[in-house]
């Protein structure tokens, strides 16, 4: 009865202490009431954070989001989450009520904008996902880089990414000194005194397009050292700082003279919007790429199909329709519009006169992104977070209606091992047309050329830099994916087998498959445009002990645009790249651990796609959720053998 009463004990303890209670649709409020308030330091020469440059100011302000302490939880330090805004312009017009703000132009380097126009706050374009996460236990810091957004390029640093970085270390170096002083925290945080509120050991990090690469650029100096010549500086400036997690919003993925970082070493995430209208080269996609052959940590791409680069935050409200291929726009594409000069009548005659949707963002898109943080950092960053919570990633779609698709790519290097890379020989009947995606690129490049030669139309893509017909040049081969493009021809007996020789014991496969269609200016080849909307394939696994019932994948054609912008901020508009393949991760799960002797892939309808890595997890291999349960439910019953220990003596010298 003792033993039954002991067990019972350490189940309890372990499901609620180890693994708090959360609420599962991640979109209603967290247990805590939460507070809010600015900060501002004035606007100065920092050289600590513009080395290379005696002319940019730079301001550190933003806003706090806070939990609301009590007596009950005064004592206890919170998890840190900073979020950094990209590029935008600095001064807004007026508008009548019921307008999309318009903002336009530079403010000088005090800060000040054009008479009758205002700052524009893009930090609290995020004050939506701050609120909700505070409600969760977190600090969130969103950085206003209001001073910079539109300056010049200063050496090493010609997006100004780095000081984007710097000025996320010195905020963390102001946070410290708000959590070590009540009355700084008082005199800075208007009266609010967060005075050791703040875990520096559990911060978490987001960015926004050049916000993404900022972020991703602090990580590597403080954490990796790496990045830029200041990088050990700063890690002797904050040796106790620990980044846990980072998740970027559509991201810049340009770099410095000739380098680019990844994220190595933590969780790493990143939303990709599938009607991209501002990262127009999708380079940002080619950072997945990287991330699967550098990363040591969990990994996730999600591709918000019908978002735009905009709408993520709330202060930028203008956006332009650039979906192509099976996405339906997040917004209501169907808004009366206006053109801008109608209320703004000195934009007449310029380039700002153009038409707008009379609308203000995408609620839509806002709760798929609040959906989708909240899961990445309540798995990944705090003292409770609970890595079991990203297995909800492994949906094609939250489970809400009202959401958009949203197609995951999932990987984990130290979770699974790379079976098929993507270049090794596959075998085909004679209904499958193999070819490497860098072959198929080569071959497809001259076509489209062709075809869009004689076309009166342009595609999405270079509307607001059309690029000269007779000079287009395939470029940017180096950023084509190891993997291949298959096509099915018409019919439904197409089929592909990829044979292994591991002895692995396999526990699930992870597949990595897009779909994409040519369609768009290739009318030399009439077949492709007659594809189906939705491609059905069937995956088929086979053991030595049998036969596994096939697995249906429906692919639907997200881009019917090959090529796109190659390396846009840095070459002519002429320079063509192939579109970075947005993959999406098919897991077939085994019954029992088993060797896998082939995956057979076939078509229910035709059609083309593309087969990236295959990754298998296998036995041998300690998954992190696994890794998870098993370390906390040692430490859980560690705790209960100790407190057991402690009440049986205490017992012990009563009776005694």
């Amino acid at each position: 009865m003792k033993t039954s009463h002991f067990v019972l004990l350490i189940v309890i303890i372990h499901s609620s202490e180890c693994f708090p209670t959360i609420n599962k649709d991640f979109l209603s409020p967290g247990d805590y009431s939460f507070g809010q308030t600015s900060y501002e330091y004035p606007i100065v020469n920092d050289h600590e954070l513009t080395p290379t440059s005696n002319n940019l100011t730079t301001q550190i302000r933003g806003e706090v989001f806070y939990p609301n302490t009590t007596k009950k939880n005064v004592n206890t330090s919170y998890p840190i989450l900073i979020f950094l805004p990209g590029k935008h312009p600095d001064c807004r017009i007026p508008v009548p009520p019921g307008y999309p703000l318009l903002d336009i132009g530079s403010a000088d380097v005090q800060g000040n904008c054009p008479e009758h126009t205002s700052k524009v706050p893009s930090h609290l374009g995020f004050s939506y996902i701050g609120r909700h996460l505070a409600s969760y236990g977190y600090i969130v810091v969103s950085i206003d880089v209001f001073l910079i957004n539109n300056k010049w390029s200063i050496l090493n640093d010609s997006a100004l990414n780095f000081v984007r970085a710097r000025i996320v270390l010195r905020t963390i170096e102001k946070m410290m000194e708000w959590n070590n002083d009540s009355q700084v925290s008082k005199e800075i945080l208007h009266g609010v005194d967060l005075s050791d509120q703040f875990d520096f050991t559990e911060i978490g990090l987001m960015g926004h397009s050049r916000g993404g690469e900022g972020v991703r650029n602090a990580y590597n100096m403080l954490m990796e050292g790496k990045g830029a010549s200041d990088a050990l500086q700063w890690k002797s400036k904050l040796p106790n700082v620990r980044f846990k997690a980072i998740l970027e919003i559509t991201p810049m993925y340009y770099g410095e003279n000739g380098i680019r970082l990844g994220v190595e070493n933590i969780p790493w995430a990143m939303i990709v919007a599938g009607c991209e209208d501002d990262e127009i080269d999708y380079l940002h996609v080619n950072l997945a790429y990287r991330q699967r052959l550098i990363s040591k940590q969990a990994n996730y791409v999600f591709h918000f199909y019908g978002a735009n680069h905009e709408y993520f935050n709330t202060e930028w409200q203008i956006g332009f329709s650039a979906c192509f291929g099976d996405q339906d726009p997040l917004w209501d594409v169907n808004a009366s519009t206006f053109r801008v000069s109608d209320i703004y009548p000195p934009a007449k005659n310029t380039s700002y006169d153009v038409t707008l949707l009379k609308i203000n963002g995408s609620e839509t898109q806002r709760n798929a992104t609040t959906f989708i943080l909240s899961i990445f950092f309540l798995s990944y960053v705090g003292q409770k977070a609970n890595p079991k919570l990203a297995e909800s990633f492994q949906l094609s779609r939250p489970s809400s209606e009202s959401f958009p698709e949203i197609g995951c790519e999932h990987f984990n290097n130290n979770e699974s091992i790379v079976i098929f890379d993507g270049t090794r020989t596959v075998e085909g009947n004679d209904r499958a047309e193999i070819m490497l995606l860098k072959d198929y690129a080569k071959r497809e490049f001259p076509l489209f050329v062709s075809a869009y030669k004689n076309s009166n139309d342009t595609p999405p893509q270079f509307q607001h830099h059309i690029p000269n017909k007779d000079q287009l040049e395939l470029n940017c081969l180096d950023q084509i994916e190891n993997a291949l493009h298959i096509h099915f021809l018409n019919g439904s007996s197409g089929e592909i087998s990829l044979k292994f020789n591991s002895s692995e014991r396999i526990q699930w496969l992870d597949v990595h498959l897009a779909r994409r269609s040519s369609c768009w200016f290739n009318s030399t080849d009439p077949m492709k445009c007659s594809q189906p909307r939705i491609m059905q394939l069937q995956l088929q696994i086979q053991t030595p002990t049998r036969f596994y019932p096939p697995v249906k994948v429906a692919l639907k054609s997200r881009f019917n645009l090959e090529f796109v912008r190659c390396n846009a901020m840095d070459l002519s508009k002429e320079q063509i790249s192939f579109l970075p393949v947005m993959f999406e991760t098919k897991r077939i799960l085994l019954t029992k651990p088993e060797q896998i002797l082939q995956l057979k892939i076939s078509s229910l309808n035709a059609g083309s796609f593309i087969l990236g890595d295959i990754r298998a997890t296998s036995s041998s291999m300690p998954t992190s959720i696994a890794s998870h349960l098993s370390i906390s439910f040692f430490i859980c019953t560690l705790f209960m053998l100790i407190h057991m220990l402690t009440v049986y003596t205490n017992c012990n010298a009563i009776t005694n």
